[in-house]
């Protein structure tokens, strides 16, 4: 008997219904919501026990009804109420909890749903919410397990209108800093990101409800922060499994998907990385953060690419822009980035090299810089041009932080083995020195760490002699 089948039986019956859901005996995933399950339990509340009774009865049926078809997990519905005349469904709250996840809304608005089609089987469930509205309030997905949690503080969806809007979105960690890195035995990064406003537009939400592709049209990010914390003061885990690229990521997910258009602005990253646990870390910002991502898809041949465009002020000091081509079907790892840094004052890096490298800029400025590199299987070459003045680097002591700390034997080493061009710019006929970029992707090596190294091994190539 189908799922349908199943609903109408109960219905004439006016029974609890056996513990069913043979496919879906595992608990849902910490980040998933079995949608559908609860669409039908409340459409057969509605029909069944009306505004007055559905709010005390027929909740703690549906309760009991989910429990025996989806072992292990534990649903909680609040204060339900019904109006026919507006078709719309009001949850004050409803909770979903596994062994190690649990899920919470505070106030849940549905309407427009076309439950008597739904109920009696002559309408898909894509079909029976095509008119659908969803507002949803104060939503919190917690997990023990990752030791992180997800709050929005409004959701709202029109399956009319293609259209999703969350609003007060923040991915946190749901325990201090020195919690949680005690209980990682290896170096590890913490991430807080809150993003105020996320909106979609053109969203195929009929695709989604079918599992048949996930499509939009465009999705823009308002001003988020990023924050990322690495706990060097821990080793280095062992090498188990080699981090997937952009295009691997996107072929592992099995759904067509597309992206039209992706944008970001008003955004803010900050990077620290400490080297005692509870001391204060190297801190690098980039601020005022703008970025446009068209054509992201996991579907296509070898000639289609996703084309990104960002630019951002580092340390509220420079600008960065950056342009970069990535094929989602090479044969093999291939990409293709470019961009520049405006006028700087080189010294404001100090909040970071210092405590993470041990090197302080004593004095520089940039004036321009650029940089050309392509990527093709997992080798990248090309060129860092920099114009830049005054460079003086002074070593510190890893225990004091200071240089004056440093035995002279070392000082001689590094500044033997290490000499630095203080400055670099066009001569008489033009031509200066230019950094070449020569750096092959490690097994270990992620994505945006392969691409800082890249950029990195050319800037090196400029500044030292």
């Amino acid at each position: 008997m189908n799922d349908r089948g199943f609903i109408k039986h109960w219905l004439h019956q006016g029974a609890a219904p056996p513990g069913r859901g043979r496919s879906l005996r595992k608990p849902p995933a910490w980040v998933g919501l079995p949608l559908a399950a609860i669409v039908l339990v409340f459409a057969v509340l509605i029909f069944l026990f009306g505004g007055a009774v559905l709010a005390h009865f027929g909740k703690k049926r549906a309760e009991r009804w989910f429990a025996e078809a989806h072992p292990g997990a534990v649903l909680q519905i609040g204060g339900l109420d019904y109006s026919v005349r507006a078709n719309c469904l009001v949850a004050q709250s409803v909770t979903l909890s596994t062994t190690d996840s649990t899920f919470k809304v505070g106030r849940l608005s549905l309407t427009g749903v076309h439950w008597v089609r739904l109920l009696w089987g002559t309408a898909a469930l894509a079909d029976a919410l095509a008119g659908a509205r969803l507002d949803a309030t104060s939503l919190e997905v917690e997990s023990s397990r990752t030791q992180y949690g997800i709050r929005c503080a409004r959701l709202r969806a029109s399956l009319p209108d293609s259209t999703l809007l969350a609003e007060g979105i923040e991915f946190r960690p749901l325990v201090g800093d020195e919690v949680f890195f005690a209980a990682h035995k290896f170096r590890t990064t913490r991430f807080h990101v809150a993003v105020p406003a996320c909106s979609v537009a053109g969203l195929a939400f009929e695709e989604i409800l079918t599992g048949k592709s996930f499509r939009a049209r465009s999705v823009h990010v308002s001003r988020p922060s990023f924050d990322a914390l690495v706990n060097r003061d821990k080793p280095v885990g062992p090498f188990v499994k080699r981090p997937l690229m952009v295009h691997e990521a996107l072929a592992e997910i099995r759904p067509p998907l597309r992206i039209d258009s992706f944008s970001l602005s008003e955004g803010r990253l900050t990077y620290r990385e400490r080297l005692v646990a509870g001391a204060d870390p190297g801190v690098l910002t980039f601020g005022a953060i703008s970025m446009s991502v068209a054509g992201i898809t996991n579907r296509g041949d070898a000639s289609t690419t996703i084309l990104l465009r960002a630019q951002g002020d580092l340390m509220d000091a420079g600008t960065v822009k950056l342009l970069m081509s990535i094929p989602i079907a090479p044969p093999d790892f291939s990409l293709h980035y470019s961009g520049s840094l405006s006028a700087m004052d080189l010294t404001r890096l100090d909040a970071f090299l210092a405590i993470a490298n041990h090197i302080r800029i004593k004095s520089g400025n940039a004036k321009e810089a650029s940089f050309d590199i392509e990527v093709t299987g997992g080798q990248a070459r090309g060129w860092v041009k920099a114009i830049y003045e005054n460079l003086e680097f002074a070593f510190l002591d890893k225990e004091t932080g200071s240089e004056n700390g440093l035995d002279n034997r070392v000082v001689s080493f590094l500044a033997k083995e290490l000499k630095f061009r203080s400055s670099n710019a066009p001569d008489a006929a033009g031509s200066m020195k230019e950094g070449k970029v020569n750096y092959t992707i490690k097994p270990e090596d992620p994505f945006m760490r392969f691409v800082w190294f890249a950029l990195r091994s050319g800037a090196r190539d400029v500044v030292c002699q």
